[in-house]
């Protein structure tokens, strides 16, 4: 990890921030998430950090340039990242209704089962049959068990179904397998051998169920507390120092920090004066913090840009379009046969598989995370992270044509 000038690092972030926001609204503006438009950024300024700024010197006539060296994977610059997937899991988890998880009831948790297990076996045999190790191939099938609901819920909003049976369940299994797949990354992260999972599967009961007891007894004194504290966004302190604590001692549990985030927004997301923050959070985190995150990605594809060799290229183009035909497949079969057997009609269960289709949020955590934690040897990182990105893009682009398909003879 790079350390570099705190100036140089500042100067970093204003331009991230502009092209991601640049890029995002233009990629938006094709209807589609910004994203994809922030993630290309960091791409490409990558490409001209790894091109340009990594301690190159240019001859031009009697001129010689020596460009100052920059990085995206300076230390400043990774914190400012982890902290965006902090806040990202925190929004979700503060976007997670309960209440509505009960409305959909045992359809959707039927159906999110099923969307988990089938991405998830299917991905992990691909993994393998690539030639893999399992722990590359897990990873594989972890990155393909969570849904986007955003992509989702845009589609199914235009065409007016999102209020119908088809599109309720659908909602409630997308966030019922993100909370799943969230579960199994903390599993994953913490195992170091088989002999592990017991203990890993019980130090994760035992911290939802402290935090859980302590969220019931003190989380509602303490944001009440921040009511009464009489200064400007006192409440919204009380409730990021939660956040910030939740994060902190999931980490120390092994779990990983982001659990933890995931979980005191959920927690938080309950109380009543939720409502009061919701806003502020998501300024705090889309217009800086999660912008910073999805460039980081980008820019990791240049991390070891050694690695941009034919042999590479050619392994990303053959997992990259494995990922896709699994993702694609897996869903529609492990959603869509649930769907038929917790009652719907034989057009109801092919709607629900291709609305579980899109791949971005999480599984983009999933696999930094997985990067970050050294779950992946350094070799596999850059190919996998490569195809995890054109996973997300390429099911994030067909979903709402597939879904429009389905649902034409709904019209």
């Amino acid at each position: 990890m790079v350390k570099t000038d705190i100036f140089y690092t500042l100067l970093l972030i204003s331009i991230a921030l502009i092209f991601a926001r640049g890029l995002g609204f233009f990629v938006y503006r094709l209807k589609q998430p910004a994203v994809i438009g922030e993630i290309i950024a960091g791409i490409i300024l990558g490409g001209i950090i790894a091109l340009f700024f990594s301690g190159q010197i240019f001859h031009f006539s009697n001129w010689v340039i020596k460009p100052p060296v920059l990085s995206f994977q300076s230390t400043e610059f990774n914190l400012l990242a982890e902290i965006g997937i902090i806040f990202l899991l925190f929004i979700s988890g503060l976007e997670t209704s309960v209440s509505n998880l009960k409305r959909t009831g045992k359809a959707s948790a039927l159906i999110a089962i099923g969307g988990v297990a089938a991405p998830l076996i299917l991905g992990v045999f691909s993994g393998l049959l690539l030639d893999l190790p399992f722990v590359e191939s897990l990873t594989i099938g972890l990155v393909l068990v969570a849904t986007s609901v955003g992509v989702t819920a845009r589609t199914l909003l235009d065409l007016d179904v999102l209020d119908s049976e088809v599109g309720s369940t659908v909602l409630g299994a997308a966030v019922i397998d993100d909370v799943i797949g969230i579960i199994l990354l903390a599993f994953v992260l913490g195992i170091e051998s088989l002999n592990d999972a017991v203990w890993i599967g019980l130090r994760i009961a035992i911290f939802f169920l402290v935090f859980l007891y302590i969220a019931l007894k003190l989380i509602d004194k303490i944001l009440k507390l921040g009511e009464k504290i009489h200064l400007p966004k006192a409440f919204l302190s009380i409730a990021l120092s939660i956040l910030f604590i939740y994060s902190f001692f999931a980490d120390k549990a092994g779990i990983s920090g982001i659990i933890g985030a995931f979980i005191a927004g959920l927690l938080i997301g309950t109380n009543v004066r939720s409502s009061k923050i919701v806003d502020d959070v998501k300024s705090i985190g889309y217009g800086f913090f999660i912008p910073i995150f999805f460039v980081w990605i980008g820019t990791k594809l240049w991390e070891e840009n050694e690695a941009w060799d034919a042999s590479s290229l050619s392994f990303i183009l053959i997992l990259s379009t494995v990922l896709i035909i699994i993702g694609i497949v897996g869903k529609l079969l492990g959603c869509g046969i649930t769907a038929k057997i917790s009652g719907m009609s034989n057009i109801e269960s092919v709607q629900v598989g291709v609305a579980m289709i899109p791949r971005m949020e999480l599984a983009l955590i999933i696999v930094t995370a997985a990067i970050s934690n050294d779950f992946i040897p350094r070799e596999f990182a850059h190919e996998i992270l490569a195809s995890t990105i054109l996973l997300t893009i390429i099911t994030t682009l067909i979903t709402p044509i597939l879904i429009k398909a389905t649902f034409k003879n709904n019209a």
